[in-house]
């Protein structure tokens, strides 16, 4: 089992809110580009009706928003994150792409999201959700302001299965991620952190049933980038009554958890 790793809030968001101005160069830099298509993917899984509002919960810097906008013009997006450096990187980045209109921001946090039940088709989260300190009452949280029927979105990375992704992983991210961090982000921390975070967070297969178990039903999963991304699809049932269910299943109705702050996004 992997040790766990520290997620007290004040510290993560001071860890990332450090390298807000570097954070879109380095996913670039980490990922070789292939971020951007992973987010086309999961904007798409979304499958939001034409003119409905969408959530990106923890979305940092703005990205999985703008490619939501971009891929649903007709539909406003909201995100939301309790980093404000993060912030202001998105809304300064709204300004200069035109999507100020359609693209608004918000600070919260994602286990007590500041918006009531039902008020979002869809809901996605990208590379975030694996810095929240109470993973379930996130989805739940998730599933509670995404409508009946609507899809909620989560795209993270994850360690892959034995073979070759998992020994890619073992030598970029273990190794060469926090040096590239500390070379280009001038700051090693929040690198060395990364790797760890991945360590200590739920196999895809783990989290699909974390999932489930918040209420969410029809959970499943694709792999990308040789294993080391995860992108999991659900939706959240029609009849809020019950708890509970199995990955690949209706699973009940979701909770109103309320819980302690959000960690800022990685």
């Amino acid at each position: 089992m992997n040790p766990p790793v520290e997620r007290e809030p004040e510290r993560i968001e001071a860890m990332f809110s450090a390298i807000a101005d570097r954070y879109d160069l380095m996913n670039r830099l980490m990922t070789a580009g292939l971020d951007a298509r992973w987010r086309r993917t999961a904007a798409s899984a979304a499958d939001v009706p034409p003119a409905q509002p969408v959530l990106d919960v923890c979305c940092g810097t703005g990205d999985l928003a703008f490619t939501l906008k971009r891929t649903y013009p007709q539909s406003h997006v909201t995100g939301l994150d309790f980093s404000e450096a993060m912030l202001e990187q998105a809304r300064a980045k709204a300004a200069r792409l035109g999507l100020a209109a359609g693209v608004t921001f918000a600070h919260g946090d994602l286990l007590a999201l500041p918006f009531a039940d039902d008020s979002f088709v869809a809901t996605t989260v990208a590379f975030g959700v694996r810095n929240v300190a109470d993973l379930p009452g996130a989805f739940a949280e998730m599933a509670r302001v995404t409508r009946p029927g609507g899809r909620v979105v989560c795209l993270e990375i994850t360690t892959p299965p034995a073979g070759l992704g998992r020994r890619f992983h073992g030598l970029w991210f273990e190794r060469l991620v926090p040096r590239l961090g500390a070379a280009v982000a001038d700051d090693g921390s929040a690198y060395s952190y990364l790797p760890a975070s991945v360590r200590a967070f739920p196999s895809a297969e783990e989290l699909s049933l974390v999932m489930a178990e918040a209420g969410l039903g029809g959970v499943h999963f694709a792999r990308h980038g040789l294993g080391i991304i995860a992108l999991h699809v659900a939706h959240v049932p029609g009849d809020r009554g019950g708890r509970g269910g199995h990955a690949g299943s209706v699973a009940g109705g979701g909770t109103r958890s309320r819980g302690r702050r959000i960690e800022a996004r990685a």
